[in-house]
């Protein structure tokens, strides 16, 4: 780190900097912007000198009263006409984008810092275009980086489950356990699994939120629990073993595991998703069939248990032309003659459970029957 510096001054003299003087940087060159700082105001703060510091002192180039900061909490350098930052050594820890500070790293226009639970955005004053909209969104996309961990660690996800019913007699045989987090930032599923693909760990997030699920699902008594997989888990054997786990820790649990159609790769990896859910008492959903390519290939090879049908089949049903309808019914019969269930998606009426019962859908699920509420909800019916 001495070198680091050494060289540091080296650099600031060939940006014609004096590094003698605190506030020889070219003021307004990088500015430290906070929405909503102290008093409910918005901040604005010039990085200036080549080292700039940030705590709770009063010497301190930024002074932040907030307990979370350090008296001596974190320093921007400029190195070579460009900005660093450290942390030193805080009791809270400095942030970047949402990951923990360990060394000192350069900083770019855009960039997002939390010093202890204090947050601003790093803008160059030469982006004169950027919008205080852009910065909102790099604002809420470092705090959910910095939630992220806490999903993992805490498995802070919150099931929520919606009812699937024959309709027949409109009786409910089981629910889709769906997931959203009670993190702010994280809230929903996408939310959640674009910053598990940041980090490629959606097959980890994946297991957790079907762990989570089927514990709470305890409650809920004795019927079928669909549990949703992601589609990175079809390559390799990951799934295969959390499959087993999951198995030993709910042993008696109605399982059926659904795979989206759009992670289909063969008729081979389907094979053997099928055997193991066999092998471990566990029943197979294809989910979304239709919504792209509509794999009849692997459907005929290794047919599910269930097939549910994707809500565009389903929503105007009601009220399209005769050929329409046949064709969903012919592709029906074609199912139930390989012994699957089929299932209608995003039934939303009275009139399109009608037409989809008379076509012969036995399992539908949509907001007509229930939307996706916690446990306590089902269980208080």
């Amino acid at each position: 780190m001495a070198k680091i510096l050494a060289d540091s001054r080296l650099h600031i003299r060939d940006c014609g900097i004096d590094e003698t003087s605190s506030s020889s940087l070219p003021e307004g060159l990088w500015v430290l912007s906070r929405s909503g700082g102290e008093n409910g105001t918005n901040q604005r703060v010039n990085v200036a000198g080549h080292s700039f510091t940030i705590g709770r002192l009063p010497s301190s180039n930024l002074c932040l009263s907030d307990t979370t900061v350090s008296g001596r909490h974190a320093e921007i350098l400029t190195i070579n006409c460009d900005l660093f930052v450290r942390d030193l050594n805080s009791t809270n820890g400095t942030l970047l984008n949402g990951r923990k500070l360990q060394n000192l790293t350069g900083l770019r226009s855009g960039d997002v810092l939390h010093f202890g639970s204090v947050m601003y955005a790093l803008q160059s004053s030469a982006d004169e275009c950027m919008s205080s909209t852009v910065t909102a969104d790099a604002s809420a996309e470092a705090f959910a980086q910095m939630q992220f961990g806490k999903l993992l660690r805490r498995a802070a996800v919150r099931p929520y489950f919606q009812p699937i019913i024959r309709l027949s007699d409109n009786a409910r045989v089981g629910f889709e356990v769906l997931t959203r987090s009670y993190l702010r930032g994280l809230e929903t599923p996408d939310k959640m699994f674009r910053v598990a693909a940041e980090r490629n760990v959606e097959a980890q997030l994946s297991q957790i939120c079907r762990a989570e699920g089927l514990r709470i699902a305890e409650s809920l008594g004795n019927t079928h629990f669909y549990l949703n997989t992601h589609p990175v888990e079809l390559n390799g054997t990951g799934l295969f073993t959390s499959l087993e786990q999951l198995r030993d820790d709910f042993p008696e649990a109605q399982i059926v595991l659904e795979v989206h159609e759009g992670a289909v790769a063969s008729s081979a990896a389907l094979r053997n998703v099928r055997q193991v859910t066999q092998d471990l008492n566990m029943g197979l959903a294809y989910d979304d069939f239709g919504a792209g390519q509509a794999r009849l290939k692997e459907l005929f090879e290794v047919p599910p248990d269930v097939l549910k049908f994707d809500l565009k089949f389903v929503h105007g049903i009601a009220f399209s032309p005769p050929q329409h309808r046949a064709t969903i019914q012919s592709l029906i019969r074609i199912v139930r003659d390989l012994n699957v269930v089929p299932l209608a998606e995003g039934v939303e009426t009275t009139e399109e459970a009608v037409v989809c019962q008379e076509l012969g859908f036995e399992l539908a699920q949509g907001y007509l029957f229930g939307h996706a509420e916690t446990a306590s909800h089902w269980t208080s019916r």
